[in-house]
């Protein structure tokens, strides 16, 4: 990163279209270095999509870093917990720059095959992400674009961290997340992130 432009910004001096690009182009391509030697990335339908860890490497170019809000139970209609969801800040010099809530459900591959309190801490720990993952993203998709890679984190993708697959056949494309149908629930359905609504599956 060219260091005047770095110093320039945390100056709180407004950079010019060229300097953001140069700047964003500079991380680029360390990106690209890292990600091939930690492989830190899911390869799904022959495009690439980092994981959460190439997120944190973009935030530490920007001295961000992330922080957990809160994590709490997410309750189906007969008040049965089906899973948690998180909020997750990035901070930048103790102040809040971004931030994204994301839910990870019972359902989801980060929870498959545990059961009791391993399940619930899988499922807590995923949500934060999830949500972290997420937050990065929109504050800096576009330095992973430049890279050669999709903007959508590899968590979005598949419901888990590590290892996740392709979105199950209860994908729901326009909230990017899994369906899913537990105890009295009548249909496949998902919370929608940051609100007390629901999605619910068409037939």
């Amino acid at each position: 990163m060219d260091k005047e432009i770095a110093i320039r910004e945390e100056m709180g001096v407004v950079l010019t279209p060229a300097e953001l690009t140069a700047n964003a182009t500079e991380q680029a391509r360390l990106l690209m270095d890292i990600v091939q030697k930690t492989k830190c990335f899911q390869q799904i339908g022959g495009k690439i999509y980092l994981q959460v860890e190439a997120w944190e490497t973009i935030g530490a170019f920007n001295l961000v870093h992330a922080e957990t809000e809160w994590v709490r139970p997410l309750t189906d209609a007969a008040g049965e917990t089906v899973g948690y969801e998180a909020k997750v800040n990035l901070m930048k010099h103790g102040e809040i720059v971004g931030g994204a809530v994301m839910p990870c459900f019972f359902t989801e591959n980060a929870c498959q095959g545990k059961s009791g309190d391993a399940k619930h801490k899988a499922s807590m720990s995923a949500a934060q992400t999830f949500a972290e993952s997420k937050a990065y993203r929109m504050n800096y998709a576009f330095v992973a674009i430049l890279a050669g890679y999709q903007p959508t984190p590899a968590e979005e993708m598949g419901g888990s961290s590590a290892g996740a697959g392709i979105p199950s056949e209860h994908w729901c494309e326009e909230h990017r997340m899994n369906f899913f149908k537990k105890g009295r629930m009548k249909g496949f359905a998902h919370k929608i992130e940051g609100t007390e609504n629901w999605c619910n599956e068409s037939e």
